[in-house]
């Protein structure tokens, strides 16, 4: 996702190109993504970027070797520079497992899976529910309250911090720093906001490069660890390599869980009977959850450069061309998902591509289900009734269309 408003405009294509700045796609995706897939598989936005909209090609895109997910390959990518020329933003994505292919991204993935192992994940179970415990004890009972800035933009950062041994101080900080670098991904971000993600990249790598130093001296068994000790047997791995990709993994932790969390239960206070099931049949919250991520994604939209002529939709794509794979309208394909603008907790075929595809499918995906799980399961449990504070207010989203949550979700509850 790295096209920017900065990125020159090449001449109109025949079709009338779709404008991702179309504030629809931030108040309703579901509605455009709709008329989009109507209108055919394949489009273009007015930057010339090609959008995939249909399940089966964004699936093939994602899954394909034959697709890039290096952005220097994009025909642009020399004169448009998205990250900030010769800034720490741009030396610290061209490092990210998520901007390689093979063999270097086959490299990297393996020094931060080796913190991933479902042990490693199971290990973080208990903490995890602790920290919802903890949050969810803080917040007010008779009057309403904030979810996004109470918990779901906190608890995340809390697991993410706690995952490479951060003081409890730096949680704040850490935060923010996290929602300044998350531009990177974000293809509408201006270029005053991609520079101050470039310094929010600089203060969090030095934070991150006395945690290193100290967690060599020391030692332990947390996340970090695990990867400094899967970097010793890579020499090659340096550590601008591996700072590099504990920013990744801080931002991919972080943002899209507390997205997920955000927009999972608007998603169900809106359909109060969906919410009643949950409640009566706890049971069914993994199941939820993946329904959750389809309905309402927290990544709406995954990169790929072409390379060489790529097939889809009928159309050929020529070589050094950007595309996006467009899943949050893919997860609400008619032709693989009945119903699809239904709410639906017991769905039963659910192959929502909200994790990604093939190589590059999320490492931390089991983490991010069940923390989700965690949460809302212990936020239902705690609340035998919870509602939406002002349920005539239009949701407050953040100005993110690929990131895309909420700014604000004031709730009142009842213990």
């Amino acid at each position: 996702m790295l096209q920017t408003l900065d990125a020159p405009v090449p001449a109109a294509p025949r079709h009338t190109p779709v404008d991702l700045r179309d504030p629809g796609w931030l108040l309703q995706p579901r509605t455009l993504g709709q008329a989009l897939r109507e209108r055919g598989p394949v489009h273009r936005d007015v930057n010339g970027t090609w959008l995939l909209v249909g399940h089966a090609d964004c699936r093939a895109a994602m899954q394909s070797s034959q697709l890039s997910r290096d952005p220097r390959h994009w025909k642009g990518y020399a004169s448009v520079r998205p990250f900030v020329a010769g800034s720490a933003l741009e030396r610290a994505a061209e490092r990210f497992m998520l901007f390689n292919d093979a063999p270097m991204h086959t490299r990297l993935r393996r020094v931060v899976a080796a913190a991933f192992t479902p042990p490693a994940i199971r290990e973080l179970r208990q903490s995890i529910a602790a920290a919802c415990d903890e949050l969810l004890d803080a917040l007010p009972v008779h009057e309403p309250f904030d979810f996004m800035a109470a918990f779901a933009q906190r608890l995340p950062v809390r697991v993410m911090c706690d995952m490479l041994g951060l003081d409890e101080g730096d949680r704040a900080q850490t935060q923010a720093l996290s929602d300044a670098i998350a531009q990177v991904v974000e293809p509408l971000a201006t270029r005053a906001q991609r520079q101050q993600g470039a310094a929010a990249v600089e203060a969090l790598t030095e934070r991150l490069r006395r945690q290193v130093a100290a967690r060599r001296r020391s030692g332990g068994s947390c996340v970090l660890d695990r990867m400094i000790a899967a970097q010793r047997e890579d020499p090659a791995f340096d550590d601008d390599l591996l700072l590099a990709n504990l920013i990744l993994l801080f931002i991919a932790g972080h943002e899209t869980t507390t997205n997920l969390l955000g927009n999972g239960l608007l998603a169900l206070l809106q359909h109060p009977q969906q919410l009643a099931l949950l409640r009566r049949e706890p049971g069914l919250l993994p199941g939820a959850v993946d329904e959750l991520l389809r309905f309402d994604s927290p990544t709406n939209m995954v990169a790929r450069i072409t390379v060489q002529p790529w097939a889809a939709g009928g159309q050929v794509i020529p070589p050094g061309e950007m595309l996006y794979c467009m899943v949050g309208v893919a997860n609400h394909d008619p032709a693989v998902f009945d119903d699809p603008l239904r709410l639906d907790i017991t769905r039963v075929n659910n192959p929502q591509l909200a994790f990604g595809g093939g190589v590059h499918y999320c490492v931390g995906a089991p983490l991010a289900r069940m923390e989700a799980a965690l949460a809302f399961g212990a936020l239902l449990r705690r609340f035998p009734t919870l509602d939406l504070a002002d349920p005539d207010a239009e949701p407050r989203w953040r100005p993110m269309i690929n990131l895309r949550g909420l700014e604000a979700l004031r709730l009142c509850g009842h213990r």
